[in-house]
């Protein structure tokens, strides 16, 4: 029983973090639209829908191998040190991208997808010290590390108008609250619960290689699966259409940062109970799909009465005039919500591959989709394809899940059954 209501309020903090993360982003983009073009905009978001990605692909997924590693082989070390070397690398590559294409890029665009992606390397340091909360189901810290960043951010880009129009500053203040946020809250908890030192062992490196580069694999085809579409959108249609789409894949990925956290806390106990008790996993999967169903059909309903009056008042009217195809997007967004739930199950039954196999298919969906019809239908072909590919991911995981789960079940049974 102190286990459950332990593991309850380490869920609700984890949501209420995220809400507020969320909220917050989502609220930094409403003013960016609010004080820039959508052609401003447009250049922000496909900078970031270049280097996310690419960021996390080097970077791999360390925290999930952080987290799920039940011997306490993997220390906090040895994530901190395949990061430095990691953030390297990308920094190298994204110097490497930017000189091949300075002549469609120039200063301007190369800077700012620099500036994206040296965010995005501050972030992974950040991600470190997060699996330290989370694996000791220290999901407030966690909260109050996510709610301080975000705020400093927001604060940022309320009053930067005020002194330069120069839009690629808002990723300035971004990268100062990260580091602020790392260096003064998440270091300093973090070491208050394991030792904060860097150092390296060829054996574990191999270990974090093996397990983290396919996670990493599968994030990125993630990541890539909600971005992929507005490099088509840009090459057919510039980069207002950019924004417009970007936008609406903002308000889903909040979704699904509200709908993430809920999973990573509950995904070392889901871990344990596959392990040690299959009915206790099947019966805390059911409750968090449960609960995650309601809240998206409540706002699927909200949305679907009220998404044009949404869009009018918090992005303005240029983004209202594409209210439909917004409702059609959150649609998009809840279907990956029950991918998210089934995956991250599949992660916790330790079927890595699986997992990458399911959101792999769902991209290849999206970008023959793309390829074939955003030239002809413009924003409505990106949009349907996000649905399609939302739901092929889903339905692949949901049918490896149910096989993993019988296989478990029949390997029960023979044991139970031998004298």
């Amino acid at each position: 029983m102190v286990c459950n209501v332990r593991l309850s309020i380490n869920t609700a903090w984890a949501v209420l973090g995220n809400l507020a993360y969320v909220g917050g982003r989502i609220f930094i983009v409403v003013l960016l639209t609010r004080q820039f073009t959508s052609v401003e905009v447009g250049r922000v978001l496909y900078a970031l829908a270049v280097v996310t990605p690419l960021s996390y692909l080097i970077n791999m997924e360390l925290r999930s191998v952080f987290v799920t590693d039940t011997q306490g082989q993997i220390k906090v070390g040895h994530c901190l040190m395949s990061r430095l070397v990691t953030n390297s690398i990308l920094l190298l590559v994204l110097l490497i991208l930017c000189g091949i294409q300075w002549n469609n890029w120039g200063i301007g665009k190369s800077a700012i997808i620099l500036l994206a992606g040296t965010v995005r390397g501050s972030e992974s340091w950040a991600d470190v010290y997060m699996g330290v909360f989370q694996k000791y189901e220290q999901m407030k810290r966690w909260a109050i590390s996510q709610a301080t960043k975000t705020t400093l951010v927001l604060l940022w880009v309320i009053f930067m108008p005020f002194w330069t129009d120069n839009i690629s500053w808002m990723l300035v203040g971004w990268l100062s609250a990260t580091v602020v946020v790392v260096w003064f809250y998440d270091r300093v908890r973090a070491g208050r619960m394991v030792p904060i030192e860097t150092h390296w062992e060829a054996n574990i490196g191999r270990q974090l290689f093996g397990r983290g580069f396919p996670l990493g694999v599968f994030v990125t085809l993630a990541i890539l699966n909600q971005q992929v579409a507005q490099y088509f959108i840009e090459h057919e249609l510039g980069y207002s259409a950019v924004a417009y789409y970007g936008v609406f894949m903002m308000y889903v990925s909040g979704m699904t940062t509200v709908q993430n956290g809920v999973n990573q806390a509950i995904l070392p106990r889901l871990a344990q109970y596959f392990s040690e008790n299959m009915s206790r996993f099947l019966k805390l999967l059911g409750a968090v799909l449960g609960a995650s169903v309601m809240a998206m059909l409540a706002g699927m309903a909200v949305v679907g009465w009220h998404g044009r009056a949404i869009l009018r008042i918090l992005n303005g009217e240029e983004y209202a005039e594409y209210a439909s195809l917004f409702f059609m997007m959150i649609c998009a967004g809840c279907l990956l919500l029950t991918g998210m739930i089934l995956g991250d199950a599949i992660i916790a039954c330790h079927r890595f591959k699986s997992r990458v196999a399911a959101v792999g298919l769902g991209l290849v969906v999206n970008v023959i989709v793309c390829w074939r019809y955003v030239g002809d239908y413009g924003l409505k072909a990106a949009v349907w394809a996000a649905v399609l590919s939302a739901m092929v991911t889903t339905l692949a995981c949901g049918i490896v899940l149910i096989w993993v789960v019988l296989g478990k079940n029949d390997a029960s049974v023979k044991s139970s059954a031998r004298p």
